[in-house]
């Protein structure tokens, strides 16, 4: 739908419906409000008045009545002519079935009119820049570069607070409720051309258009800085397949956040101090940073940090880094170090630390980063550790538009976010090579039998190694036969998914002992799983040369859709749990950054003197797994595990899948 934002944002008249002379009342904050600050039209409509009893045009409504009678409101609106409206009413989806009911009209009558829709259930709009005040908090905020989404109404009102001590300044501020009719991915779509907006920050609790937040948090090219609620292990439901039970909703959402370009922040404090830090400072070049500080020990905690934020702090032609001017610092050293770093071409960003120790003078230091700042491109983000005594000097660094943290671990995270988006305004988009396979009939439901896995893999060109299926030992001594080389016995079951918990794995098996081994596996499996159907054995050819071994797999989401997933494999795959995530469809570059979000990525480049390992072919794997799910939408889940990825250039092997069938 067609989004009348001039409307919303920039309405010439505005009609507070449900207003109220009830001091303490939400109509009566509305109107105080929006007649405060706004110099349009204001129309406050009380419960005996009507819309449509209003000579003139109405841009804007306002709605705080009760919620059975907000459609009635919406639809005397829409017969007005009223192009947008925020509904601070609760009482819809957030309160049960029938409250659900009344929301789902008021998004017909949206529809029906071409209306667009704030709310239910939110604080309401504020746009500083033209003095409109259309919700009930009890503060304006001042005006600045900075969006701000929220689903939370209460948070709103501390995040205007918190933001004035930080001197933060807002372009739009909407708090969007129960988002029925405009969510964020709506909005993102407009901040991408509202010139006032430099960055959007957001708190969401949920995503519910997960491709077109992919698109439009993309589109965007500003950065995103978002704080989402909800880590907990919810939706991690029972599964047979180690994707699924590694996975769960916020490692999606993180894997939807990397792939969208959105930084994720972890609190409100970490969200306000990141979005100064863009608003203030131009964006790195690079990763490498320079400390300068007046304390040894800050010094090491905030390198520390660095590096965890995935910064360089390396060592400078002239000094060391940290620089570290010790305790009895003045002004004058601290301008020299500043300057001398600025005019540095190897160090991209600067940190700078200071303690209020005998003698500090903390303003004239603070006048002295803020001079610097107006004469280089270089971002300088600074923390002044206290409160109290170095509350003059803070007050300085923001008047003169620095970004300033009360901790250097958060100067350190902030930074970190800047290169990250440096990063991500560059990235290129690949998209893996598709190919056409005979679909041939649906696979039937259920677990898959892994000979069956395996035979679908290789008609899709996966590197899977020799195997064959017997149902007796004399069958099993023909397929060795066949093979003739050293193989692993695997039981086949659909009722058995950890094979070797119940003895249903032996290795280095040969033509001279695998009847024996067989007879022996089936007492076994008998034993230990007495109730598991035993349709036979899978005999697969062993790999003998060392490699690393991964696991491989793909899992459909209701909402996210399939994901594709990374990781360290093996039987300790659940152990080490050192896994990523991504949401098909992939690009190249989208493979990669998922691969190297890994801790054993480090093992691919030649760690310790070991062999390399290309992950070119593990993105020649995943491209795969993606078609394979997308050619085939019955299939719930796969696993491919292990994987072994082999050294230099020679590949990789599959020796074991498993593919589930809804």
């Amino acid at each position: 739908m067609i989004q009348n934002w001039d409307s919303l944002f920039y309405p010439k008249s505005i009609a507070i419906v449900g207003a109220s002379e009830r001091v303490g009342s939400v109509g009566y904050s509305l109107v105080q409000n929006i007649t405060s600050s706004f110099q349009g039209k204001v129309y406050p409509i009380h419960r005996e008045d009507k819309l449509e009893d209003i000579s003139g045009p109405i841009d804007l409504a306002v709605v705080a009545v009760p919620a059975p009678i907000v459609a009635t409101i919406v639809d005397e609106a829409g017969k007005k002519g009223v192009k947008a409206m925020i509904i601070i009413s609760a009482g819809f989806k957030e309160a049960g079935e029938e409250g659900a009911t009344r929301e789902k009209e008021i998004v017909r009558l949206a529809e029906q009119f071409g209306m667009t829709v704030i709310g239910p259930n939110c604080l309401g709009v504020i746009n500083p820049e033209i003095g409109m005040n259309a919700s009930f908090a009890p503060d304006m905020p001042s005006f600045g570069g900075a969006a701000f989404v929220s689903q939370s109404g209460a948070l709103c009102t501390a995040v205007i607070d918190y933001a004035k001590h930080l001197n933060l300044g807002f372009s739009k501020f909407v708090s969007i409720g129960n988002k029925a009719c405009v969510d964020e991915v709506d909005l993102f779509e407009y901040f991408a051309s509202d010139a006032k907006t430099r960055v959007v920050l957001a708190y969401i609790e949920d995503v519910t258009r997960i491709p077109e937040f992919l698109n439009n948090a993309k589109k965007l090219h500003k950065p995103v800085l978002l704080l989402k609620s909800g880590k907990s292990d919810e939706g991690k439901a029972a599964s047979v397949s180690h994707t699924g039970a590694l996975g769960g909703k916020d490692v999606y959402y993180d894997a939807l956040f990397k792939q969208a370009g959105v930084l994720r922040v972890n609190t409100v404090p970490e969200l306000f101090t990141a979005a100064s830090s863009f608003l203030y400072n131009p964006l790195p070049k690079g990763n490498r940073v320079a400390v300068i500080t007046n304390a040894g020990g800050p010094g090491i905690l905030v390198t520390d940090a660095a590096i965890a934020a995935g910064l360089s702090v390396p060592k400078l032609t002239r000094s060391n880094n940290p620089i570290d001017l010790l305790g009895d610092a003045k002004t004058n050293q601290y301008g020299k170090a500043l300057c001398a770093v600025c005019a540095d071409d190897a160090i991209d960003s600067l940190l700078v630390l200071l303690t209020p120790q005998g003698g500090t003078p903390i303003t004239e230091i603070a006048k002295s980063i803020v001079e610097v700042k107006k004469t280089t491109d270089k971002p300088i983000i600074v923390s002044f550790m206290g409160q109290h005594r170095v509350l003059p000097g803070v007050d300085v660094l923001k008047q003169g538009n620095v970004a300033v943290c009360d901790y250097p671990e958060d100067a350190a995270k902030a930074l970190g976010l800047l290169v990250a988006y440096t990063q991500i305004s560059s990235r290129t988009h690949t998209e893996l090579p598709t190919f056409h396979i005979t679909r041939g009939k649906k696979l039937a439901s259920g677990m898959i039998p892994e000979y069956e896995a395996m035979m679908l893999l290789k008609m899709y060109g996966f590197p899977v190694v020799k195997s064959g299926f017997a149902t007796s030992a004399k069958d099993a001594k023909a397929v060795m036969d066949l093979l003739r080389v050293p193989c692993a016995m695997k039981i086949v079951s659909p009722d058995i998914t950890h094979k070797s918990d119940v003895g249903g794995v032996i290795l280095d098996i040969t033509l001279d002992t695998v009847e024996s081994l067989y007879e022996k596996m089936m007492r076994d499996v008998k034993q230990n799983a007495p109730n598991a159907n035993i349709e036979g054995v899978l005999l697969v050819e062993m790999v003998k040369e060392k490699g690393i071994e991964l696991i491989i797999g793909a899992t459909r989401d209701p909402l996210f859709g399939v994901m594709i997933m990374v990781g360290f494999g093996g039987v300790t795959v659940e152990v080490f749990n050192d896994t990523a995530f991504g949401i098909a469809p992939l690009s190249k570059e989208n493979v990669m950054d998922t691969i190297n979000q890994l801790h054993i990525a480090k093992l691919f480049d030649h760690f310790r003197r070991g062999p390399s390992y290309n992950r070119e072919t593990i993105v020649d794997v995943i491209g795969k797994v993606q078609q394979l799910m997308i050619d085939h939408p019955e299939i719930s889940e796969l696993d491919i595990n292990p994987c072994i990825l082999l050294p230099e250039d020679k590949g990789a092997k599959i020796v074991d899948v498993r593919i589930r069938v809804e």
